[in-house]
C-alpha cells in the first residue's frame, strides 16, 4: 500500500492544491453519525488543528443562535478555516425540507437555508444541500417533488449569488433519499432554468453505491464542484471499504480540483483513529 501511494505521488506531483478537512458539530450525534469530531464547534476546530487539518466542515442546525465572530475567533486562534457548512440537521432534528407536502415547512426550510448562507458569507465557506431535500416517497410523484425542489432552489440559488456564498447540491445514495441519487441525473437536474449558479459536492461514498463510473462522474463535473467528501464505501475513513482512492485521486487532479477533500466519516474505531487514518491518506496522497 505505501508504495502504491508513493508511486502515486509521482504521478500528480507534490505541489499541493488541495486542503484537508474534516466534519465537525455542535452536537453529540452518536456513533451513526458520519461526524468524526461531535459536541462543539471550538473544541472540534482545536482537534483539527492538532492533527493538521486545514480546514473544517461545520454540522449545525439554527444557524442564527452562532456568534459569527466568536467563529472568525476560533479559526484565527487554530488556524483552521471554515470552509462549509453542512445544513442536514435542519432535516434529521428540525424536520425541514424543501419539498415536503406542507407549504410552511417548505418556507421554513427556505429561510433557515438563507441564514445558513448569512453566515457562511462570514468565512467564503460552502453551503451544502443533501438531506434537507426531504424525501418523495411515491415514484408517481417524482416528477412533482423535483420541480417542487428545483422552484425552492432557484430562490436559494439568487440569494446565495446575491451573498456571494458558493454552494453545493450533493448527490446522495437511496437510502437516504430517493431525489437526485446519481451524479448525473443531479448533473441534468441542474440545468434548470434558475440553477446554473448551483454548485456541486460530491461524495465518494454515495458515488460509489450510485455512479457506474466514478472517474467519469468527476470529469463530468468538473469546474463545477464546490467540495468533496471523503467516506468510503462503509462510510468509513479511506481504506476501510472498497472505494479506490489511487482512482480518486488521480480523478480529481485530472480535473483541476484546488477546494477542500474533507472526511464525513463514521468516528469508528474511534473519532481520533479514523482522523488520524484519514489526514494520513491524505498526506500520504498529496503531502504535507
Amino acid at each position: 500500500m505505501a508504495e502504491a501511494l508513493h508511486a502515486l505521488k509521482g504521478v500528480i506531483g507534490m505541489a499541493r492544491k488541495i486542503s484537508y478537512g474534516i466534519a465537525i458539530s455542535q452536537e453529540i450525534l452518536g456513533e451513526g453519525a458520519s461526524v468524526p469530531f461531535q459536541g462543539g464547534i471550538p473544541e472540534g476546530m482545536a482537534k483539527a488543528a492538532a492533527m493538521g487539518f486545514d480546514c473544517v466542515e461545520i454540522h449545525i442546525r439554527n444557524p442564527s443562535g452562532f456568534d459569527a465572530k466568536a467563529l472568525a475567533r476560533n479559526a484565527d486562534e487554530t488556524g483552521v478555516r471554515i470552509a462549509a457548512i453542512g445544513t442536514g440537521l435542519e432535516y434529521g432534528k428540525n424536520g425541514l425540507s424543501l419539498t415536503s407536502d406542507d407549504p410552511a415547512v417548505r418556507a421554513g426550510a427556505v429561510q433557515r437555508m438563507r441564514e445558513h448562507i448569512d453566515l457562511a458569507a462570514h468565512f467564503g465557506a460552502v453551503v451544502f444541500l443533501g438531506l434537507i431535500r426531504g424525501k418523495c416517497g411515491s415514484r408517481a410523484r417524482h416528477a412533482e417533488y423535483l420541480d417542487r425542489l428545483a422552484g425552492q432552489l432557484a430562490l436559494l440559488a439568487t440569494y446565495a449569488a446575491q451573498r456571494k456564498v458558493p454552494t453545493g447540491l450533493e448527490p446522495i445514495a437511496y437510502y437516504f433519499s430517493d431525489l437526485l441519487n446519481t451524479t448525473d441525473e443531479t448533473l441534468d437536474f441542474l440545468a434548470r432554468p434558475g440553477l446554473e449558479s448551483i454548485g456541486l459536492l460530491l461524495d465518494t461514498h454515495h458515488m460509489f453505491l450510485e455512479d457506474k463510473d466514478m472517474d467519469e462522474s468527476f470529469r463530468k463535473c468538473a469546474g463545477r464542484i464546490t467540495h468533496v467528501h471523503i467516506s468510503d464505501s462503509n462510510r468509513r475513513y479511506p481504506g476501510a471499504g472498497n472505494v479506490d482512492y489511487q482512482r480518486v485521486a488521480r480523478s480529481l487532479d485530472a480535473i483541476g480540483y484546488c477546494g477542500a477533500v474533507s472526511l464525513e466519516i463514521l468516528p469508528a474505531p474511534s473519532a481520533d483513529e479514523a482522523a488520524r487514518r484519514g489526514i494520513a491518506w491524505m498526506q500520504e496522497t498529496w503531502g504535507q
